[in-house]
């Protein structure tokens, strides 16, 4: 088995800083495990670690779309599992660090996926759907057909219901009924971070007002004066779609904030039940009064029992 270590945990946890002290640790580098920061252009409100917060460590899976291209968990998992044959060949243990839950099982549980291209027809059909009934009624029409074949949707994004509903029409429902082979297919730990749910709450709306300040409708207004569909994949992201809605004039500037905040909670309470799915996460609480450091050392002591012969 090749070697990985993984950092999970909702939005605003503390993902970063970790990631980074560890990586430093092990000599190695970073691997984006999240499904809207491979775009270039969306940095804020991707919250995309900067140059000062990569601090030299290198990482991959970052800014290598541009933001008219379509992304899928596919395209993430043999993109991911490219770098980490490679990097455990050179004697490294790659950080595998994400937020986007289904990315990160379909990696470490190697989920199969259908290669069954696009039908465009058919699509043509969901935009129309959409279009009429908005995303409620496409997620409807998805739970519908998903309950007659007996299969479970543990999502609502519009990408992967439209890739569900092209592979039910099509009899292609194999890989959703039993998309894993059984167990990690990589060795090494699953940390998880956690905090007391007001607290991370709280984070969440600092790290909102912190973008706004930052400029995030400048940075959205930017993609949409470059040509850039309003109705593209990348803008599809909590913290662009609010802003997109606020220059078609459906919010105002406070509501489009509002708005981030709220959906960004609801998120990150979405992935908190996602990964209790994943009952091989160990987890780090962590406390208000614990530092980036202490964080670490608790950390520290999950990975040098096993990553021992990589710690120079």
């Amino acid at each position: 088995m090749e070697h990985l270590l993984t950092i999970v945990g909702p939005t605003a946890v503390g993902k970063t800083a970790l990631t980074v002290q560890l990586a430093t640790y092990l000599h190695t580098a970073v691997i984006s495990g999240d499904a809207y920061q491979v775009y270039r252009g969306l940095s804020i409100g991707t919250a995309k670690p900067t140059v000062e917060e990569r601090a030299g460590i290198p990482h991959y899976l970052i800014d290598i779309c541009n933001p008219d291209d379509s992304y899928n968990v596919a395209d993430f998992q043999e993109a991911a599992s490219h770098y980490i044959k490679k990097m455990n060949a050179d004697g490294h243990i790659p950080i595998l660090s994400g937020g986007t839950g289904l990315y990160v099982q379909a990696l470490l549980e190697g989920y199969q996926f259908s290669d069954r291209p696009p039908n465009q027809k058919l699509r043509h059909f969901l935009d129309g759907l959409v279009a009429e009934k908005g995303q409620t009624g496409l997620q409807a029409y998805a739970q519908e057909l998903a309950a007659k074949k007996g299969i479970n949707l543990p999502f609502t994004d519009k990408h992967r219901l439209y890739r569900t509903i092209e592979l039910i029409d099509a009899g292609d429902t194999a890989s959703l009924l039993a998309p894993r082979k059984q167990g990690l297919i990589y060795d090494g730990p699953v940390i998880g971070l956690k905090r007391e749910r007001s607290a991370l709450y709280d984070r969440i709306n600092r790290r909102v007002d912190s973008m706004v300040e930052q400029g995030l409708f400048t940075e959205v207004a930017g993609l949409l004066e470059a040509g850039l569909s309003p109705d593209a994949q990348s803008l599809t992201g909590i913290g662009y779609r609010e802003i997109v809605a606020y220059y078609k004039g459906l919010l105002s500037k406070e509501e489009a904030i509002e708005a981030i905040k709220k959906h960004t909670r609801h998120f990150a309470k979405r992935q908190i039940t996602w990964y209790k799915r994943m009952p091989y996460i160990t987890w780090l609480s962590i406390d208000e009064d614990m530092t980036d450091i202490d964080i670490f050392e608790q950390a520290k002591k999950l990975v040098k029992g096993r990553f021992d012969d990589f710690i120079r």
